[in-house]
């Protein structure tokens, strides 16, 4: 069986976030900027390693957006 999450985000800064995303991409979890919006997909045979796909993109879209969001304050 196979198990698929695709993740459409289009708040913040998704242009700038999939490119600090790129390098961790895997041939079955990647992201990319697509039409304006984060666009995040993990396909895999494996339910726990999808699922810590998942939550590190999501650890590493928070950490991007905090320090984007802090940057613009200055």
């Amino acid at each position: 069986m196979l198990f698929s999450v695709k993740l459409v985000i289009d708040e913040g800064h998704p242009e700038i976030i999939s490119k600090a995303l790129m390098p961790d991409d895997l041939e079955w979890a990647k992201s990319q900027y697509e039409d304006g919006r984060l666009v995040v997909e993990v396909k895999t045979h494996k339910i726990g390693a999808l699922i810590n796909a998942v939550e590190d993109f999501f650890m590493n879209i928070k950490a991007s957006s905090s320090a984007l969001n802090a940057l613009e304050r200055f």
